[in-house]
């Protein structure tokens, strides 16, 4: 018990604190933000049985919601040697008297309040999330890395802004990687063990299903990696994002045996000028760096002279860094982890 508990009751959300969490993100994260509007996306996001993935710092007094701090789950398991989390949502109500680092206060009840093994952010603001991870929990600050493997072929980028092609990839050095595309849970479970995968964060077929084969308004391509005797040794995610008359390919995660990347130069290639994407795209942070050059991947540096736009709802043609916080040394960050690849604009009717 401590001056926070005093004033406050601090706990997990019920799905009865739907509307008013839906409220508060409304008032005092962002004004007319998806998360404030689009119920159905917000449950997919959070709901876990009758609970949320957000703690609460509820005013004893007035019984109005004063903080929040909403989470992702890696994974439905309650180990806890391997549950991990990813932050999302984390507001205080700075129009109202509240008492000094409550923020700080849910953020560390995270552990006692999930029994997590470690949490992570993906996405953290630059200004004000990373300072505080930094400061109060000694987190360790990354930026992930942008690597991609432009189209050639084509004169007229409508997505991209190219000012420098390279010269592409001409030679094939690796061993191919046979590349199956899989439809539903059950033929991954089939062909690839995911949950024998030891990563940090660690994934399981739960997540796989749940943010993959079963999101609301997003298709993705679930793709497993075979070497040459059919054996599958890891999973990639993908989607295709178009703007413009114009798409690109992006991978947004991968489970599994990195070496098996390296092998897909040939496939990635054909993929290219087989879809007339104008390129495809991996952030990430902790992936095997050779494999990915293997691949025909180039890193987009500081001072590279091509746009590869992160941003699509709305589209901006721009550069931008993703940076990341985390604990555990081994970490590995993706595109679509935590709340990173989500709509941010309602559907049109």
């Amino acid at each position: 018990m401590n001056k926070f508990d005093a004033r406050y009751d601090i706990r997990l959300a019920k799905s009865s604190d739907t509307d008013n969490i839906m409220h508060f993100i409304d008032e005092y994260w962002s004004k007319g933000h998806i998360m404030a509007q689009d119920k159905e996306l917000f449950k997919y996001e959070y709901a876990d049985g009758d609970n949320l993935n957000f703690i609460l710092a509820i005013d004893k007094n007035t019984n109005l919601i004063e903080a929040i701090f909403g989470f992702i789950l890696c994974s439905h398991i309650q180990d806890t040697n391997k549950k991990d989390i990813w932050g999302s949502m984390w507001k205080v109500n700075d129009t109202h008297d509240n008492i000094p680092f409550l923020g700080i206060e849910l953020a560390k009840r995270i552990f006692t309040l999930t029994d997590c093994r470690t949490h992570i952010g993906n996405g953290a603001n630059l200004n004000t999330t990373i300072p505080l991870r930094r400061l109060f929990f000694g987190d360790k600050v990354v930026k992930m890395k942008q690597y991609y493997l432009l189209n050639s072929s084509i004169d007229d980028y409508k997505i991209a802004k190219i000012e420098h092609k390279g010269n592409g990839v001409t030679k094939f050095f690796e061993e191919e990687t046979i590349l199956l595309e899989f439809h539903s849970i059950d033929e991954v479970k089939k062909q690839f063990d995911v949950e024998s995968v030891n990563a940090i964060p660690y994934k399981d077929n739960w997540y796989v299903n749940k943010r993959y084969f079963c999101h609301p308004y997003y298709k993705y391509n679930i793709f497993g990696l075979a070497d040459q005797t059919g054996k599958v040794g890891a999973l990639m995610m993908a989607r295709i994002l178009e703007c413009n008359d114009s798409k690109v390919f992006r991978i947004v995660d991968y489970i599994g045996d990195h070496k098996l990347f390296a092998g897909l130069a040939k496939q990635f290639a054909n993929l290219l000028k087989r879809k007339d994407f104008e390129y495809i795209d991996f952030y990430t942070y902790g992936f095997d760096e050779e494999s990915i050059f293997k691949a025909g991947f180039k890193l987009r540096t500081d001072d590279d002279p091509n746009v590869i736009p992160n941003y699509f709802e709305p589209f901006l043609q721009k550069n931008v860094d993703i940076w990341a916080h985390y604990k555990l040394d081994g970490t590995l960050f993706f595109k679509a982890d935590g709340d990173q690849d989500r709509p941010n604009q309602l559907k049109k009717s």
